[in-house]
């Protein structure tokens, strides 16, 4: 299972043992929604570390597994109740081709070369821009790396490919990318790129009756201009991944009592590390169980009218013309 980055250190074990990225060890780290596991009665890093399996080392592992897994849950109890309440999680903006070939070619320099794409007057983290295809011409035929990256020049997405002579090529991209600003490009140490005219015509308006949109234009690897190196087709979205992160400050106790689920879970599993739990133990965490798990889900609807309100409040992706209360209210 992929590790929600915004999750890490969450939850914590007041006791258990942390590592860095290095493996060193380091104090635990204050939890950032201010619980601990030991919160729950009856755990403890001693009862978690007994349960723990053999592939996770230790109780620390364990919990950290199990924050993930309990974020997932709730996350998706989340998206089923805004759901429920007339809440459109999923628009897509207006795909669009955006710069054209023309008949100017450069010749290859240590350079960077393509397209920058940006949001216009758009304020929401639950945007992301669509990359659907890249499309790239060289005048001879040669390899080259094309890159999508970030303003911080973190690569996203890269592909090396040999280019045909003269002839424009379409290279299929199909990701989100949850940045404000996002450089396509094409090494142009060995290539040479015909020119793309990326003129002020080229955007996207995925939101009907307002003005923001999807900013495209060229990128000489120094500054933008209305010269690209490379076309694109590309659309602004909103999608429900990673919703949980929008909203941690308002998720703890759902977190918390399910993480007591998954944790539970474990300890009453017949394949569980070391068969040393008493038997009043195991009948403890079955019953447990059902009762973490229903305040979990009540700590959650007790924050769900204040989380519509905010995404309410979004006016890109939720209160957008035929975007938000779609659907009737329900109870």
């Amino acid at each position: 299972m992929i590790q929600k980055d915004c999750i890490k250190n969450f939850i914590v074990l007041r006791d258990g043992c942390y590592q860095d990225d290095s493996g060193n060890v380091i104090p635990t780290p204050e939890p950032i929604s201010g619980f601990c596991v030991e919160n729950l009665e009856g755990l403890s890093v001693q009862n978690v570390a007994s349960i723990t399996p053999e592939k996770l080392f230790t109780a620390t592992k364990t919990v950290i597994e199990k924050l993930n897994m309990a974020a997932v849950v709730v996350e998706n109890r989340l998206k089923a109740m805004l759901s429920a309440r007339g809440i459109q999680l999923n628009t897509f903006g207006k795909l669009q081709n955006a710069c054209s070939v023309t008949d100017t070619n450069i010749l290859p320099e240590a350079n960077d070369k393509g397209v920058r794409i940006s949001k216009t007057w758009i304020n929401t983290e639950l945007s992301a821009i669509w990359v659907e295809s890249i499309r790239i011409k060289s005048f001879t035929q040669a390899p080259t790396t094309l890159k999508i990256s970030d303003i911080d020049g973190n690569v996203l997405w890269t592909q090396t490919t040999t280019i045909p002579d003269n002839q424009e090529v379409k290279i299929s991209v199909r990701k989100h990318f949850r940045k404000d600003i996002i450089f396509v490009t094409a090494d142009a140490s060995a290539i040479s790129l015909f020119e793309y005219n990326c003129g002020s015509g080229q955007s996207c308006k995925p939101c009907a009756g307002k003005n923001e949109y999807l900013s495209i234009e060229g990128w000489t690897g120094q500054m933008s201009s209305n010269t690209g190196y490379l076309g694109v087709c590309a659309r602004l979205d909103c999608i429900d991944t990673d919703l949980i992160c929008q909203f941690l400050d308002r998720v703890g106790l759902a977190v918390l009592y399910q993480l007591g689920v998954e944790i539970l879970a474990e300890w009453t599993s017949p394949n569980n590390r070391l068969n040393i739990i008493a038997t009043h133990g195991v009948e403890w965490a079955t019953a447990k169980i059902p009762e973490w798990e229903k305040l979990s889900i009540v700590y959650l609807q007790n924050e769900i009218d204040a989380i519509k309100q905010i995404m309410a409040a979004d006016e890109y992706c939720y209160n957008c013309r035929g975007r938000v209360n779609a659907f009737p209210l329900l109870p």
